[in-house]
């Protein structure tokens, strides 16, 4: 099955012989991970460009994919080797390198600049890396207006289209994703105007609407979001707009590794939709945040946030190696607070648990019945093959029979033989409607960036992957 990796070994027509597409959106996106400070040569001043393929040729790859999740991603070298010896990006160069991180303001930022010799400025966003304070900020979307990654991604776009003439492409994975949405949404006009593609591949999307262009038929047009057929990730507080689902060789949240996604002749290979279990994620999440206020979701976030900082954890990796210490470290603080705040953390926990029970209850097919083998029919050693029949699926596959009785679909939910009665459930499949009072604030301010600017021709819209000419 052909991925990224693929598709860099099979294409190899220059990005003048054949224009950006969309599965270049997300190469380039994935490039934004390598950690390119850990290159000795790089230039002191970010304005001065580095040879992509002397980055790769020099540098230790070890250390380029450090803090990522790409260190132990399968085909991270592949990619790597694909790109040296790609004619394709034989001549990109990377320029505006920016890695920030901070605990104290809650950010992590990161984003690159990329030419490829087609006239066009290439500006990737990084996605969530292994620090706490990445993951914090993500989890920050849920009840901020605006975080300061947000901010930092306007001024960069800002700076950098001071710097540098030529249509602007903004792309980005994961966070990185949602970060050039807004971008793309808060820039002033004169940057706007000279945008020609946004690539949202697998990111969250907002509480409100981050300014009118939401609804402005020009930015529809050139926003491309792409999720896997089992997202999580980029569904969270999707509003049901337009989006593209791409098929995985990957099962479930494992589908949000950019490797993972299928394509074929420069495009991905698609689906129809999400797969259940991602309508059911999608449901989960946006039923439990309608039963909080913002205020509520920023007080419970904060709290668990503070529990697990405090036991030592630094890096998602942590996390995963300590969890059960940790768990057990954030019961035991929950259990010293204060009356009042332990019953709202409890109390949140609780309406969690009510809605994933809801969104399990709608995801289950209505016809389906489960009958329980009885006592008398359990397997003793001596016959296997009664046994094995009575737990045989009916012939429509939907449902499990009793060996021997005809089998009836309920039409009214899930019965459980022996058990009190059906559980009303309906599986229609269709988003609950999103909350749409909330609005976002001040767009981040413009980034100042002293840098000299070189005449380069400009390119068509075409050529940047775009679809509209808006000069």
């Amino acid at each position: 099955m052909a991925n990224i990796v693929s598709y860099l070994a099979r294409e190899q027509r220059t990005f003048e012989e054949e224009p950006f597409n969309m599965v270049d959106g997300l190469v380039m996106a994935t490039l934004a991970y390598l950690r390119y400070e850990r290159y000795d040569r790089l230039p002191a001043r970010p304005s001065e460009p580095f040879r992509l393929h002397d980055v790769l040729a020099l540098a230790s790859w070890r250390d380029l994919l450090a803090g990522s999740w790409m260190r132990d991603a399968a085909d991270s070298r592949s990619f790597l080797r694909a790109l040296m010896a790609s004619r394709r990006y034989r001549d990109a160069f990377v320029s505006f390198y920016v890695s920030e991180s901070s605990d104290a303001v809650e950010k992590q930022f990161s984003a690159i600049t990329l030419t490829v010799g087609d006239g066009c400025v290439y500006l990737a966003f990084r996605g969530t890396d292994g620090s706490l304070a990445g993951w914090k900020e993500d989890f920050n979307l849920c009840f901020m207006d605006v975080t300061p990654s947000q901010q930092a991604a306007v001024a960069y776009v800002s700076g950098v289209a001071s710097a540098l003439p030529g249509r602007i492409v903004l792309t980005g994975h994961s966070k990185g994703g949602n970060l050039a949405q807004y971008a793309a949404l808060c820039v002033a006009s004169d940057v706007y105007g000279r945008i020609t593609r946004v690539c949202n591949y697998d990111g969250p999307s907002f509480l409100g609407d981050p300014s009118p262009r939401v609804g402005d038929p020009t930015y529809r047009a050139m926003l491309f979001k792409a999720v896997p057929e089992s997202s999580l990730f980029g569904m969270i507080l999707e509003d049901g707009s337009d989006y593209h689902v791409v098929q995985s060789s990957a099962m479930l949240i494992f589908q949000h590794e950019p490797f993972s996604w299928l394509v074929s002749d420069g495009d991905f290979l698609y689906r129809d939709g999400l797969t259940r279990t991602a309508l059911w994620a999608d449901g989960t999440l946006d039923g439990w945040l309608k039963t909080r206020t913002p205020e509520q979701r920023a007080q419970f976030i904060d709290t668990i946030y503070d529990f697990v900082a405090a036991s030592g954890v630094k890096t998602a990796a942590d996390l995963h190696r300590n969890f059960g210490s940790i768990v057990m470290s954030v019961a035991s603080s929950t259990a010293k607070l204060d009356p009042e705040t332990r019953a709202f953390i409890l109390d949140t926990f609780k309406a969690l648990v009510g809605v994933v029970g809801r969104e399990t209850a709608k995801s289950i097919d209505p016809r389906t019945r489960i009958r329980l083998p009885r006592r008398r029919e359990s397997y003793d050693g001596s016959r296997p093959a009664d046994f094995a029949r009575s737990l045989r699926p009916a012939a429509d596959g939907s449902q499990l029979a009793e060996a021997g009785k005809p089998s009836h679909a309920e039409p009214d939910g899930l019965q459980l033989a022996g058990a009190g009665g059906p559980c009303p459930a309906k599986a229609d499949g269709v988003h609950p409607a999103k909350a749409d009072d909330l609005r976002l604030g001040e767009c981040g301010a413009s980034l100042p960036v002293p840098c000299p600017s070189a005449p380069s021709p400009e390119a068509s819209p075409a050529a940047c992957g775009g679809v509209l000419d808006k000069d």
